[in-house]
């Protein structure tokens, strides 16, 4: 009998040319995987009929789903391009890698496209599973003190094919990002004695929407209504106590009447990491615009040493260097 363990199972994907055509999954994630979740379901047609008795007479196959979950350690953010765009770029200070907003799906250098997803348990007889079709419909940044940074994803597949030969592997080798190389910058200042922060990114991808008769399986995955939303947790400085009160009121030390305007002075926020500004070291940011704080919770306990507040926000849209670009990551050269 065969057991298969988590340290012997490599995870790898590759760019479709179509949708859920398969690509070569030759590349591996980009950063260190520490879980990975796959669920499949045959959502049976289960009927009975009139004069049969009680028990069901028909089980028949209905929509086949899948859809996966994942947290890892990043060292860079090339998978991420199947939320957003192709990567472009070419990683250098004067033109950094980049992925930006795109409305549609499509196979083209500036649309969202989807993946294979090879997961490969290794073992005297190989369990390899390949997901065709794959799009990443949530991304969760959390970065918080002691701690690497860790993403988390959940996403959609079209369908599974498995087989007992795993692509060759190359592990990677490249460093991850950990908390003393971030901060978080609102309207350009960094937010002082910041414990965590979070950005999560929503596509709303229905599958449903992909679906036609004749198939149990997807024929597309139709992105929806985008959604950014941040949560910072703070230790409450008179800094904090004023200008994000401010802005979270809309005016000086009261909340705005919204009369005048209805709508409060959007600010860009920036979660940015850096190894440093020498030639060789890296650089990323992860770039919101038009951000708004929609909730501040201050709890005060007697026990507790300093005020800590917890702020929850929102982004209309990435911020505009050329185009509406969400990640940027680079070496100094």
């Amino acid at each position: 009998m065969v057991t298969y363990r988590g340290y012997k199972t490599q995870i790898q994907y590759g760019a479709e040319t179509s949708y859920g055509a398969g690509g070569v999954p030759a590349a591996a994630i980009e950063g260190r995987v520490q879980t990975i979740t796959i669920n499949e379901n045959n959502n049976l047609i289960r009927t009975m009929g009139l004069g049969e008795g009680r028990n069901e007479t028909f089980v028949g196959l209905g929509n086949f789903d899948v859809n996966w979950s994942m947290e890892y350690l990043p060292a860079s953010f090339e998978f991420l391009q199947f939320a957003f765009s192709p990567v472009a770029g070419s990683g250098t200070t004067a033109a950094p890698y980049y992925l930006e907003e795109s409305d549609f799906t499509g196979y083209t250098s500036t649309n969202m496209k989807s993946c294979a997803l090879e997961v490969a348990a290794l073992g005297s007889t190989n369990d390899v599973e390949t997901i065709s079709g794959v799009v990443i419909n949530t991304i969760g940044f959390s970065l918080n003190v002691g701690e690497a940074l860790k993403v988390t994803l959940e996403g959609l597949g079209k369908t599974v094919l498995h087989t007992t030969s795993p692509t060759a592997f190359t592990v990677n080798s490249i460093k991850p990002w950990i908390f003393s190389q971030g901060n978080f910058r609102w309207n350009g200042n960094i937010v002082a004695r910041i414990t965590n922060a979070t950005i999560n990114i929503n596509n709303n991808i229905d599958p449903e929407v992909g679906r036609q008769i004749g198939s149990r399986f997807p024929e597309a995955m139709e992105f929806g209504a985008r959604k950014y939303d941040w949560v910072l947790t703070v230790k409450m400085t008179d800094t904090v106590a004023t200008t994000l009160r401010d802005h979270f009121y809309g005016i000086v030390n009261q909340p705005s009447f919204g009369i005048v305007t209805a709508e409060n002075t959007l600010y860009d926020a920036i979660f940015e990491l850096s190894e440093g500004l020498t030639s060789g070291l890296r650089n990323a940011q992860i770039k919101l615009a038009s951000c708004a704080i929609n909730d501040i919770s201050k709890p005060i306990n007697i026990g507790d040493n300093i005020v800590e507040l917890t702020i929850n926000g929102t982004a209309k849209h990435a911020t505009t260097d050329t185009v509406n670009k969400v990640i940027k990551w680079w070496t100094v050269t």
